[in-house]
């Protein structure tokens, strides 16, 4: 179980340094706040989209990691909190949105996959159309596609349950404040980076 859970949590990081070229910048799509039940963690994995900003937040064992993804920036922030140990990593991305283990983006699947539609589904209350695809991460399966463009279950072949399923789903307009470090985290960045403005305290 801890292995998965590593491999997942280590593949968000993965994913979002991956290499130039492979991707499209991505158009900017809806704002929201999902929370999404993942295979092989006990708790929910919570998203927040904005543009082309994404946090993701993932609890485990007592320590709480936080990815924030800024392709308009080219930054990636992984921010570790265990006890009162808070710190924050500044990585460079590319501008190009990779394959995502978990993509919540419908057209991100499609530009490196084909889709069949094949009928409709419900995932987490909410109705969609559902799709198989064939070719994204080289592999094959199937997805659940609400209105707006998010996929709010994804299926790989082989899979009986799905890889994750969006339990809750909220459209409205995020917080900048969550797409960077809290000031309490102590900030590294990788030379060439420049610093990520910790976010400030509410008057």
């Amino acid at each position: 179980m801890r292995r998965i859970k590593f491999a997942l949590s280590s593949g968000l990081a993965a994913v979002a340094l991956s290499a130039p070229g492979q991707a499209q910048t991505p158009p900017a799509g809806p704002e929201f706040y999902a929370v999404i039940a993942v295979a092989g963690f006990e708790r929910p994995v919570e998203v927040r989209v904005s543009g082309l900003r994404k946090r993701v937040d993932v609890a485990t064992g007592g320590i709480v990691q936080s990815y924030l993804t800024d392709r308009a920036r080219g930054s990636l922030v992984v921010m570790t909190a265990a006890g009162r140990r808070r710190v924050a990593l500044v990585f460079p991305i590319s501008a190009e949105e990779g394959a995502s283990a978990l993509p919540l983006d419908a057209a991100q699947i499609r530009r490196t996959a084909q889709t069949t539609r094949i009928g409709s589904g419900n995932a987490g209350g909410r109705a969609c159309a559902l799709f198989r695809y064939t070719g994204y991460l080289g592999r094959s399966g199937t997805f659940c596609e609400g209105p707006e463009g998010v996929v709010l279950q994804f299926t790989p072949e082989g899979r009986q349950t799905p890889l994750f399923r969006v339990e809750r789903l909220t459209f409205a307009r995020q917080d900048a404040r969550w797409f960077v470090p809290p000031p309490d985290y102590q900030v590294a960045s990788l030379p060439g980076i420049g610093g990520i403005a910790p976010a400030r305290p509410a008057a």
